[in-house]
């Protein structure tokens, strides 16, 4: 013990002494600094005059699909007849003031994971002397990443994924398994925004038109069937002209769009959509009905069916054309419109109520006729604000209008008018 504290003692006196002078300077800290020129949530970039707020959300969804007349999922076994979603959102928005105006850059994404659906894999197998069909059954659920957002506005310049010059209202419930009529599209686009003041915009566009196609059908003289647009040429053209009011909005909007088939023998064509709508802040001002909002717009298409409603499924066709046995071409454009309305009201703070319905037809010259009807229902409870406990029914009508009086139009489709129900419930938090 003795010769442990000596040897201690002497390393310690023979250790060299270290001053103050010889240490480090320590860096400077830049602490995050609040940014209140463009509202709540922006922090400057620290080293920057960039403005960031980052933003999410979690949601979580029970969904009880389809089951109005038959068959449907729940008739059907190789559909899902519940199912189960969960999604993630994350949002940045970065912003910094220059002599030209405001330049923005943001993005939003998210990925999402549903149920798995059923897949059925069929062999043939010999078992005790006969043969014998076995059927592998997966339903593996999937994880899939979407870049719902990512564009940069400078000054009046708008460039990248965002929602269409087109849109307008989009809706006060979830829509989240059908929606009604109105265009709730985000596309690439390039556009430039004029501030005409006032309140009053002009905004015109160049948006990819692949997010707007509805396909095309082209039957030749020997009755083959080709069914699909051909390759991109050309940006579909959209302006719109907006007034922003204390009282609410109103729109009017037009797009141009080029139907081009697979095939050679139709000739490109022309379509064209052009629509309206307004939103308003009715002045309802007692204790059961509260920010209450109401919309109502329209739109009408040749060719562009598109821009009339976003949720048609596989059911319309932008355009029908026929080549006759001497070589001339009927080509029609398809035409059709739509109509679509909605409330949001709430009843108090914690409680919120929306209600929206539309209905939109198409109308081609050599098949059937077609005619969706949607309502939709959400009722939500806000116990804590950014926080929402919501439920929703989604009603849908399908009917076919066949002109010929038969049960199938002219490509031989058995087409029945439908009922269709859907109903979820939804837990979602911001932050």
């Amino acid at each position: 013990m003795r010769h442990l504290t000596t040897s201690a003692a002497a390393l310690i006196m023979s250790a060299t002494p270290v001053f103050a002078a010889d240490l480090p300077a320590p860096e400077p800290i830049e602490y995050v600094q609040i940014c209140d020129a463009y509202g709540n949530g922006y922090y400057f970039i620290p080293g920057t005059d960039t403005c960031l707020r980052i933003r999410g959300r979690v949601r979580a969804e029970y969904r009880w699909n389809n089951f109005g007349d038959e068959p449907n999922n729940w008739t059907d076994r190789r559909d899902r007849s519940t199912q189960t979603r969960a999604r993630g959102y994350l949002r940045m928005d970065a912003r910094t003031q220059t002599e030209y105006g405001l330049l923005r850059a943001y993005i939003d994404l998210f990925a999402t994971v549903d149920s798995g659906r059923l897949s059925q894999t069929r062999e043939t197998t010999e078992f005790d002397g006969a043969d014998r069909e076995i059927v592998t059954e997966t339903s593996d659920p999937t994880t899939d990443m979407t870049l719902d957002y990512a564009f940069i506005q400078f000054g009046g310049m708008t460039i990248g994924k965002t929602h269409s010059f087109y849109d307008f209202w989009t809706g006060y419930a979830y829509g989240a398994i059908n929606t009604v009529a109105y265009s709730d599209v985000t596309l690439w686009l390039a556009g430039y925004t004029f501030d005409l003041g006032n309140g009053l915009s002009f905004s015109i566009a160049a948006e990819d038109q692949t997010f707007r196609r509805e396909s095309v059908i082209a039957r030749d003289d020997e009755n083959n069937i080709t069914i699909g647009y051909g390759g991109n040429r050309t940006p579909d053209l959209v302006a719109n002209l907006r007034l922003d009011q204390g009282w609410g909005s109103a729109q009017l909007m037009a797009a141009v769009h080029e139907v081009r088939y697979a095939v050679s023998y139709p000739d490109s064509d022309v379509g064209w959509a052009v629509g309206g709508g307004v939103e308003v802040y009715l002045p309802i001002f007692t204790d059961f009905m509260q920010n209450t909002q109401f919309a109502l717009m329209s739109s009408y298409a040749q060719g562009a069916m598109g821009y009339v409603h976003s949720d048609w499924g596989v059911r319309v066709f932008d355009s029908v054309s026929t080549e006759n046995a001497d070589l001339t071409t009927d080509d029609d454009l398809t035409t059709g419109w739509s109509v679509a309305g909605g409330l949001y009201t709430e009843f108090s703070d914690e409680w919120n109520f929306a209600i929206q319905a539309s209905y939109a037809t198409v109308n081609p010259t050599r098949i059937q006729d077609f005619n969706q009807t949607d309502a939709v229902a959400k009722i939500g409870w806000t116990p804590v604000h950014g926080f929402e406990i919501g439920t929703e029914i989604a009603y849908r009508n399908l009917d076919f209008d066949l002109q010929d009086g038969d049960d199938d139009d002219r490509f031989g489709h058995d087409l029945d008018g439908r009922d269709i129900v859907s109903v979820l419930v939804r837990v979602q938090r911001d932050f």
